[in-house]
């Protein structure tokens, strides 16, 4: 594989490359996916793959904020 297709690849990892890159289970990866708002993923190379922006912006979007109205405590 050229310098070029991985690192092309590298921006679009498989379910055991985001596990590892996030300190997850494989098997949480593909929970994921199955929310009803999943983790985004594509086939490319007859493989599952992950866009990585896209994925860090779901994971983003996951983050739970104190309401501010509350008051911290």
């Amino acid at each position: 594989m050229s310098a070029n297709a991985e690192d092309f690849l590298s921006e679009y990892p498989d379910r055991h490359t985001l596990a590892r890159r996030w300190g997850i289970s494989w098997h949480t990866v593909y929970r994921y996916e199955l929310e009803p708002d999943g983790l985004p993923n594509m086939m490319l190379g007859g493989r599952k793959r992950y866009p990585w922006k896209d994925a860090c912006a779901w994971l983003e979007r996951r983050v739970k904020r104190p309401n501010p109205r509350r008051g911290a405590k």
